[in-house]
C-alpha cells in the first residue's frame, strides 16, 4: 500500500518525464516532498523525501562544494530527485553527470520532467498520496483498536480471553499467532504447527513503518521444510512476568496494516494480562492469609477449616507433610527487600512447575508447600523423589541468577490437614538447621527431613541461648571463651581434625596449612580445653557442642 516512484511515473503529470538515471530505485518509497530552494535544505531532510530541483540553488557553488551536498543527501536515503532545466547555473552539466554518477551508486531515481511542468503540481499529487495513506491507516487503526476494545468488554471468565485475543488478531493479519514464557515455552497459539520458539542468531531488528513502543525482531526460520519469516516481540507484563508475541508468516506476507493491527492486539493483551494479574495477585493474598491461619494452627472451628479448604481445594482427609524452600545463607547475602521478593517470586515460579497437586505459599524470603503424600511410597523413593526436583528447581533458579543455591527442610507426615501445622514447626525446623548442617561434613546436605535430625530435634525446640549452652562440654566452653584473634584458628583445625576421624596429616591438607601448624594448633586446643580425643564419648560431646554453637550462632550471633 505504499506509495513509490514508480507509481509516480504512472501519473497523468509525470508521464512524460525521462529516467536520467538510478532506475534500480524505482520501488523506493516515497514518504514525503521537498524542493531544494537552498543547499542547506539537505540538513533538514529526514528521509524517503522526493526533492524537486533545477540546480537554481547550487547556480554558483564549486564542483566539490557540490559534490559535498549530494555526499550528504545520499546519506538521508532519499526516494527520488526530480530535475528541470532552464536557468543559466555553472557548470550545469557537469553537476548533472555527477548527479547521475550519485544516482546510479546509489538507486535514486534521477527523473527530468519538461520544464513547464510545476513543481507546486508534482507536490500535490504526492501529498495527496501519502495523507490518503495516513487516513488510511489512522482509519484502519481506529477500527482495530474499537475492534480489541469491544472483545475485552465482552470476554468473561469462563472464556480464554488470551486465546481469543489471539484468534481475533490471527484472523485479522491471516497467519498464526503464539504467546511464549521467558523459558521459551509456549503458553497460547492458534496454530499446532508453532509450539516451539528458538531466537536465532540471524534475528535482526525490525523497523515497522511507523512510530511504535515496542520492538520487533525478524527472523526466518524453517515449517515444514520451507523457509518463512518470524516476527516476535517482547510483553514486559510486570515484575517476573515476560512473554513473547510470535507471528509467523506462513498464509501471507504482513504488511504495514497488519502491524497496526499487531500493535492493537498488543495493547489488549497488557490491559487482560494485568487484569489476570491483579486478580490472580488478590486471590493469592487470599489464599496465603488461609495457608497461614493453617500452617500454624490458627484455625479454630470445624466450619472456619471446612470453608478455608474447600477454597484451597484440599481435601480434610487424607496424609499431607509441609516443605520449606529458601535460599541458603540468604539472610546474610542481601538485606534488599526488592531483591529478596524478586527471588523468592523466581522460587516459588519454579516450585509452581516442579510439584504437583501441591499447595504453595509465598513468605518473604522462603515458600512452604502442602505436599499430599502417598504413604505406600517408601522412604528411599522418596527421598530419590524430592532430590530430583530439587535439583530441576535449582537449574530453573541457576539460569536468573547463579548465585542462588536452594535449601529445603521437609517435616514429617500427619495424619489429616488439621495436623499440618506440626509437619510445618518440623519442617521449620529443619530449614533453619541446613546452614547448620553444612558446617558437618557428616550430616551437611541442601535438603533435610526432620526424622534425619536426631538429637537434634530436640535441640531445634530450644530458643533459649542459655539453655543451649548447657550442652555444650565445659571443656568445649572454655575455647569460645579464648582470645576471639586466635580462637577461630583453632576452632576450625579441631573441627578439621575431628572431621578427619583424628587424622591430622589429612586435617592439616583440608587446611592448607603445615602439618607443624596443625600440631601446635592442636597442642594448644588440648591445653587450654583438655579434651580426651581417646575417649570417644568425650569426642561425641565435643562434636554435638560444635554444633550446638552454629546453632547459637544463627539464633544470636552476637552472644559469642
Amino acid at each position: 500500500m505504499n506509495f513509490s516512484v514508480r507509481e509516480l511515473l504512472r501519473t497523468e503529470t509525470l508521464k512524460n518525464a525521462k529516467i536520467l538515471a538510478g532506475k534500480s530505485g524505482i520501488d523506493n518509497e516515497i514518504k514525503g516532498v521537498t524542493i531544494i530552494e537552498a543547499p542547506d535544505i539537505v540538513k533538514f531532510i529526514k528521509g524517503g523525501e522526493v526533492l524537486l530541483t533545477g540546480l537554481y540553488a547550487f547556480k554558483s557553488c564549486s564542483i566539490e562544494t557540490f559534490k559535498g551536498y549530494f555526499r550528504e543527501l545520499t546519506q538521508k536515503n532519499v526516494s527520488a530527485l526530480i530535475l528541470k532545466r532552464g536557468r543559466n547555473v555553472e557548470f550545469a552539466d557537469n553537476k548533472i553527470d555527477l548527479l547521475m554518477e550519485f544516482a546510479e551508486a546509489y538507486s535514486i531515481p534521477v527523473l527530468e520532467v519538461p520544464f513547464e511542468v510545476s513543481f507546486r503540481e508534482i507536490m500535490s499529487i504526492i501529498m495527496e498520496h501519502i495523507f490518503n495513506e495516513e487516513v488510511a491507516r489512522l482509519k484502519y487503526f481506529k477500527t482495530t483498536h474499537d475492534n480489541f476494545s469491544a472483545l475485552l468488554f465482552s470476554l468473561n471468565s469462563t472464556e480464554n480471553e488470551i486465546k481469543r485475543i489471539l484468534e481475533v488478531l490471527s484472523k485479522l493479519i491471516h497467519n498464526p499467532v503464539s504467546i511464549f514464557n521467558q523459558n521459551m515455552k509456549c503458553l497460547e497459539t492458534t496454530s499446532d504447527e508453532i509450539l516451539n520458539l528458538d531466537i536465532g542468531d540471524n534475528s535482526e531488528i525490525y523497523e515497522v513503518g511507523f512510530y511504535s513502543n515496542n520492538t520487533y525482531l525478524k527472523q526466518k526460520i524453517t515449517i515444514e521444510g520451507e523457509i518463512r519469516n518470524q516476527y516476535l516481540t517482547f510483553l514486559n507484563i510486570t515484575l517476573g512476568v515476560k512473554l513473547y508475541l510470535v507471528i509467523t508468516e506462513i498464509n501471507k506476507i504482513l504488511d504495514i496494516m497488519d502491524f497496526i493491527a499487531i500493535e492493537n492486539a498488543i495493547t489488549a493483551l497488557y490491559h487482560e494480562y494485568s487484569r489476570q494479574y491483579a486478580i490472580n495477585e488478590l486471590e493469592k493474598k487470599f489464599q496465603n492469609d488461609i495457608m497461614h491461619n493453617l500452617l500454624n494452627g490458627k484455625i479454630h472451628s470445624v466450619d472456619q477449616l471446612q470453608k478455608s479448604l474447600n477454597i484451597l481445594g484440599i481435601k480434610s482427609e487424607g496424609n499431607y507433610r509441609a516443605i520449606v524452600l529458601g535460599f541458603k545463607n540468604e539472610e546474610e547475602s542481601y538485606l534488599d527487600f526488592n531483591k529478596k521478593t524478586q527471588h523468592t517470586n523466581i522460587l516459588n515460579d519454579a516450585i509452581f512447575m516442579y510439584f504437583v497437586n501441591a499447595r504453595i505459599q509465598n513468605d518473604l524470603d522462603r515458600v512452604i508447600v502442602i505436599q499430599e503424600i502417598n504413604l505406600d511410597q517408601k522412604q528411599e523413593e522418596y527421598r530419590k523423589e524430592i532430590k530430583i526436583i530439587v535439583e530441576k528447581i535449582q537449574k530453573y533458579i541457576e539460569r536468573h541468577n547463579n548465585d542462588l543455591k536452594v535449601k529445603v527442610g521437609i517435616g514429617n507426615v500427619v495424619d489429616g490437614i488439621i495436623n499440618i501445622s506440626r509437619s510445618f514447626r518440623e519442617a521449620n525446623d529443619a530449614f533453619n538447621f541446613v546452614d547448620v548442617a553444612n558446617e558437618i561434613s557428616s550430616i551437611g546436605s541442601e535438603i533435610i527431613l526432620f526424622s534425619d535430625l536426631g538429637i537434634f530435634k530436640l535441640l531445634c525446640k530450644i530458643n533459649d541461648t542459655a539453655e543451649l549452652l548447657e550442652y555444650v562440654p565445659e571443656s568445649l566452653q572454655k575455647l569460645y571463651n579464648y582470645k576471639k584473634n586466635m580462637r577461630d584458628d583453632l576452632l576450625l583445625t579441631l573441627k578439621a581434625y575431628l572431621d578427619r576421624n583424628q587424622n591430622l596429616k589429612r586435617a592439616a591438607d583440608d587446611l592448607y596449612i603445615h602439618y607443624k601448624t596443625a600440631a601446635y594448633r592442636m597442642d594448644k586446643i588440648s591445653n587450654i580445653t583438655g579434651i580426651d580425643f581417646n575417649n570417644p564419648s568425650e569426642v561425641l560431646a565435643v562434636r554435638i557442642g560444635l554444633i550446638v554453637y552454629k546453632m547459637i550462632e544463627k539464633h544470636n550471633k552476637n552472644l559469642i
